[in-house]
């Protein structure tokens, strides 16, 4: 049970991080005239309004150093009218070399590609923004920013404040000229979010550039810092004040048609379905939008990822469905990494209590409103029903969220939500596998506190769980703390999970815990060195309970240094002590468990190192040897990447687990592989394959996908998946196998 006499200490403790320091830096601005002229989209500055429109350039080199000029050149131009934004940037470059790009699909990821970006803080509230960028290739990337443009990576989860799956329809024009390559924006202003009669935006342009290993940005960005810092951006000022944008209402109907053959059934099942659907989007206003969805269809989105897992608890996946992306940092930026109340993947998913597995729980409908109330109030509110599974037992449920925002200082913001399961829509008269009268609710209070230079963060949140019973020690809650600079950087996480704590569609892997993890990391930068940086890093984490006392730390002494080539390495030693508060296996074969309340201290060394992403020929490994509880791990990975842009893009990968323990204790040998083929035909034309081996959950996975874009963000889709049993002979023993197509066309009314 966790001790309330908790929560005045965390909320006196983040109190004293939200204290606030301010920066004065000189503003840079740029003027966007109104206009008549038609624009063409040719990558050529023919337009008159282009050659008088005021240029700005002189960009700050941000990565491999900071606030010195960058080496090449960029300039860009803004100009408007009544219904569309428009941008031209000339960008210089070294003609004898080639571009690199993995390949021509829409919504790149810009670490080693070269691109041009303009982001738009259209709210001047330093929390959110749009964010429109183009390849020399004129491939077009839209993303939202969160979380003022800083916060973390994560292999699982990708860069927390950068949502690339955000899809809006815009135009440009690119092409390359000799020495330098010039592109052009034409964004519709009913396709972002602003106040009407507002003047000035905040804006940050910046730019990738593989040839010289450079990252450039319109205004200065500490190293340290992300290009997408909401608090370092620049002023767009526009001739008038924006007038009220036009009404845009989207129609997205689809047809789907999906045929499966199940093996593990007996006798073996065929089928095949054919479906229909509709998804709307509609601006309520210039900052307030309307998402419906009417029997949803998420054939073509990409398998997940198989990942060994050698902890006691859940993985984390991602949230791929596009209707859950947009605004997602509203509904799941909530709670701790490891203490979500909304986790959005659990909806249409519902657990088979005959069978103990989980089954697909098909969505009827779902509505999603979501943005700007006022200047500071932002607001979130959604709405999912699912279908009844006769055969299972599953009633039908309905899932609903609210989320109130309040910006207060200067990037800083408070919350309160409201989250809601319940069974409703059922007949009486059938039989269920639960109660019908069955709920579940979460209500939070949060605030996330940030200085005006984004140094200081702090974050304090309260959630409680309610259900039918009424249980003690239903609350979540915790204290963050982070300091960055260049060259230090420390942080404090402390949260509790109460033992009956039930967010039934949130992420709580674990419960009945208090977590503190104090963490500090020095950066060296030197001045003429094949290094770009290096420097230390320590981090403690530990879990403790009124019961058990401390049940889990975890001391971790890193040294990481990254060169200027943009390759890395780290090195790193970590202590570990476990005790086990039940019988676990840690071999995952149904052997031996260790028993319940047995201690364990043990070590190892881990090293992770990447090479050059901007060559054609990449390579990632990572390795661990040590103690694992009471036994060995000897753990060796890597993926090697080849790339023929900007058409061809493969990657090999494997993982090898060796556990060792004494007997009567199994040992066990857990190996992933897996392989990556994506093929661009052209910028609307795509191929992509995914073969995937696990023998811990005993699967191999084939998924091929061909996507065809037929007019922009209207696809085809054809998607043929096999599952076979990872044993010998390979690829003899099918499990189930699936084809489906689907045809999407994006219709502005």
């Amino acid at each position: 049970m966790i001790n309330s006499k908790y929560i005045l200490p965390t909320i006196i403790f983040s109190f004293i991080c939200s204290f606030l320091f301010s920066q004065n830096t000189d503003e840079k601005r740029i003027f966007a005239k109104k206009i008549s002229e038609e624009i063409v989209l040719d990558g050529e500055m023919n337009e008159d309004f282009w050659k008088e429109a005021e240029v700005k350039s002189n960009f700050f080199q941000t990565s491999p150093r900071d606030s010195i000029s960058a080496e090449l050149d960029s300039e860009f131009r803004i100009a408007y009218d009544d219904k569309y934004l428009y941008m031209l940037a000339k960008l210089e470059d070294i003609p004898g070399k080639k571009f690199m790009v993995g390949d021509l699909k829409r919504d790149f990821f810009g670490g080693s590609i070269d691109y041009i970006a303009f982001m738009f803080d259209t709210f001047l509230d330093e929390s959110n923004a749009f964010n429109f960028a183009l390849s020399p290739f004129g491939i077009q990337r839209e993303a939202l920013v969160s979380d003022g443009g800083e916060g973390s990576y994560s292999p699982g989860r990708g860069i927390s404040w950068f949502n690339v799956n955000w899809n809006t329809k815009w135009y440009s024009g690119v092409k390359i000229h000799d020495g330098y390559w010039l592109c052009e924006f034409k964004i519709p202003f009913n396709s972002i979010r602003y106040q009407t009669g507002s003047k000035t935006w905040n804006l940050q342009v910046y730019r990738g550039n593989s040839k010289i290993n450079e990252r450039s940005a319109w205004t200065a960005v500490p190293l340290g810092k992300s290009q997408g810092n909401l608090s370092l951006t620049g002023i767009l000022e526009f001739e008038y004040p924006l007038g009220k944008s036009s009404k845009n209402f989207v129609l997205v109907p689809y047809v789907s048609g999906s045929g499966l053959q199940n093996k593990t059934t007996s006798p073996v099942s065929k089928d095949f379905d054919m479906d229909v659907g509709l998804d709307a989007k509609l601006s309520l206003s210039s900052s307030l939008n309307l998402d419906l969805t009417f029997n949803p269809d998420f054939s073509q989105v990409e398998v997940d990822e198989q990942r060994t897992n050698l902890t006691r608890f859940e993985l984390f996946y991602p949230e791929k469905r596009e209707f859950f992306i947009d605004n997602a940092d509203l509904f799941t930026d909530l709670g701790s990494r490891s203490t979500k109340p909304m986790f959005t993947r659990r909806i249409g998913i519902a657990k088979d209590t005959t069978t103990n597995q989980y089954v697909q729980n098909p969505i009827i409908y779902g509505a999603k409103l979501a943005g700007k109330l006022n200047e500071g109030l932002r607001i979130g509110i959604l709405n999912m029903q699912t279908a009844r599974l006769k055969s299972s037992g599953i009633p039908s449920f309905n899932y609903g969220m609210a989320v109130l925002e309040k910006n207060i200082l200067t990037n800083s913001k408070i919350l309160a939500f409201l989250v809601n399961k319940e069974a409703i829509f059922n007949p009486t008269e059938d039989s269920y596998s639960i109660d019908l009268n069955h709920f579940n609710r979460v209500f939070g209070f949060e605030s996330k506190i940030k200085s005006k230079d984004t140094r200081w963060n702090s974050e304090l949140y309260y959630h409680q769980s309610l259900e039918n019973q009424k249980y003690q020690d239903r609350s979540s809650y915790g204290a963050n703390f982070t300091y960055k600079s260049p060259e230090f950087q420390a942080t404090t996480y402390f949260w509790a999970v109460g033992e009956n704590y039930n967010p039934e569609v949130g992420f709580v892997p674990r419960k009945d815990f208090m977590f503190l993890s104090p963490s500090a990391k020095y950066i060296f930068y030197p001045k003429k060195s094949s290094v770009n940086s290096h420097g230390p890093e320590i981090d403690y984490e530990m879990y403790f309970d009124p019961v058990n006392g401390t049940t889990d730390y975890d001391i971790d002494i890193d040294y990481n240094v990254r060169f200027r080539s943009d390759a890395n390495i780290t090195i790193k030693n970590n202590r570990i002590y476990t005790k086990l508060l039940y019988d676990f296996d840690p071999s995952r074969s149904d052997g031996e468990p260790l028993p319940a309340l047995s201690d364990y201290n043990y070590s190892n060394y881990t090293f992770y190192f990447r090479s050059n992403g901007r060559k054609k020929t990449s390579l990632s490994l990572n390795g661990k040897l040590g103690g694992f509880f009471n036994g060995k791990i000897r753990t060796l990975g890597g993926t090697v990447t080849y790339k023929l842009p900007p058409n061809f893009n493969v990657s090999l990968s494997s993982q090898f687990n060796d556990l060792e323990f004494p007997s009567p204790y199994s040992d066990a040998q857990f190996l992933t592989l897996s392989s990556k083929i994506n093929i661009s035909f052209t910028k609307d034309l795509f191929l992509s394959t995914y073969l995937q081996y696990n023998n811990q959950i005993d699967n191999i996975n084939i998924n091929a996908r061909f996507q065809w874009r037929f007019q922009p963000l209207s696809d085809i889709y054809l998607v043929y998946t096999d599952n076979y049993y990872a044993e010998n002979p390979l690829f003899m023993n099918l499990k189930n196998r699936s084809f489906a197509f689907k045809i999407n066309y994006w219709l502005n009314i």
